[in-house]
């Protein structure tokens, strides 16, 4: 009698598949938290123009220096098609932090995380309709979610003040339909292996013009006011920069290895990760309203998964 060992290789390249979308995802998780955290310790006292351009600039220089050095051939196997789809990703991404900077300003991280994880109901909406996912598990989740968002809105709307204004909940509102329908475009891009190096670059380059414009237009800051305040916040800025470079390059890594949804469900920590940094760091506090709401919508997101898993 012989005895047949079972076959380890088709188990042991999905345990390292599942290390390495991980091992993206988790340090992306923690530097977009981290860079959400200084987003509204900056914007408090600064011109969320300048912040954006200076941050996005930064970003750009980080990418051109590594592409440089390590990807001196990615420019030549460009083509016009392929920087036009990229850059269309890249406009909704910078719209979507147009509407965040502007929220984020007079908001809360609580509600930055909260329309993030809303935001999973876009993904997997569209996703449901050309991508084919289980209507079960599409109706339960998403309902759970609507439910925990619908909690969150009657909650607020007893509390209506600067920080719950009806113009900073349609703001984050267009923040979380752009930042989806961009996440899902650079996955589309990425799946014709378009270089995440670059979709990184691009996209911080279209930031850039979009915040250069803001600030021409947008604001009366003079020559001496834009140097003055520059050099009092370009130390965090860099900070900024590097963290939110390595956040988007390793959320592109981890994105080009698998799905939007499965990277949008897995990257609920992030947005879990930005509400704690928001109660510890700037004290925002917590009714059983809330709580029951946040519960719903992690609730409704996680039965996503289940699906996925």
């Amino acid at each position: 009698m012989i005895l047949k060992l079972p076959d380890l290789g088709r188990s042991e390249k999905i345990i390292r598949f599942i290390f390495k979308f991980m091992e993206y995802v988790l340090v992306s998780i923690f530097f977009y938290s981290l860079n959400n955290l200084l987003w509204k310790k900056i914007l408090v006292g600064s011109n969320r123009w300048l912040v954006m351009s200076l941050r996005a600039f930064m970003t750009c220089s980080i990418g051109l220096v590594i592409i440089f050095f390590f990807y001196r051939n990615i420019f030549n196997e460009l083509t016009i098609d392929t920087v036009l789809k990229v850059s269309e990703a890249s406009i909704l991404g910078a719209f979507g932090l147009v509407f965040m900077t502007s929220a984020l300003k007079g908001g809360s991280l609580r509600q930055l995380g909260l329309f993030n994880l809303a935001g999973v109901f876009f993904t997997v909406t569209y996703l449901y309709f050309f991508e084919n996912f289980d209507v079960r598990y599409y109706v339960v989740g998403t309902s759970l979610i609507l439910l925990g968002f619908t909690v969150y809105l009657i909650q607020i709307k007893k509390e209506l003040g600067k920080e719950n204004s009806f113009k900073k909940l349609f703001l984050f509102t267009l923040m979380t339909i752009f930042f989806a329908a961009s996440g899902l475009l650079h996955w589309y891009n990425l799946k014709e292996s378009i270089s995440p190096i670059f979709s990184v670059v691009n996209q911080e380059f279209v930031v850039f013009s979009v915040s250069v414009f803001g600030l021409v237009t947008r604001t009366s800051l003079t020559k001496k006011q834009i140097i003055k305040s520059s050099k009092a916040i370009y130390k965090l800025i860099f900070v900024m920069a590097l963290l939110i470079f390595m956040a988007v390059l390793t959320g592109f890594l981890g994105l080009k290895i698998t799905n939007p949804y499965v990277s949008s469900l897995l990257a609920l920590s992030t947005h879990i990760l930005t509400i704690v940094f928001g109660t510890v760091f700037f004290r925002e506090k917590w009714s059983l309203s809330n709580l029951v709401a946040l519960a719903l919508i992690v609730l409704g997101a996680f039965m996503l998964h289940f699906k996925l898993s």
